[in-house]
């Protein structure tokens, strides 16, 4: 596995409740949207606030675990999970850049 960073976009600001919660698309190699609904500071050092204007890019740390023609199987870190419990996605490489 190799550290790797995985394109995603901040839709909107989700909640106030400290330190400010944000709804995150990520989208898979066949086009499938998944959302995650984080803490700010867990998903990024960028100075996200409600007063952003949104969308937003935004790149979330992962796990290359690996690397086909064209697609990447990553693992979202630091505990963040879309809403339905996957922490594990397939995304077209192109949406990946190795750190």
């Amino acid at each position: 596995m190799t550290p790797g960073a995985v394109r995603a976009n901040a839709l909107r600001w989700a909640d106030d409740a400290f330190p400010g919660w944000v709804e995150v698309s990520l989208v898979d190699s066949i086009g499938r949207d998944h959302r995650i609904v984080e803490k700010v500071p867990v998903l990024t050092t960028q100075g996200i606030r409600a007063a952003n204007t949104f969308p937003m890019e935004l790149w979330l740390d992962v796990q290359v675990d690996r690397l086909d023609a064209g697609t990447a199987t990553v693992t979202l870190q630091h505990g963040v999970e879309t809403v339905d419990g996957a922490q594990r996605i397939t995304v077209t490489s192109a949406d990946v850049r190795m750190t």
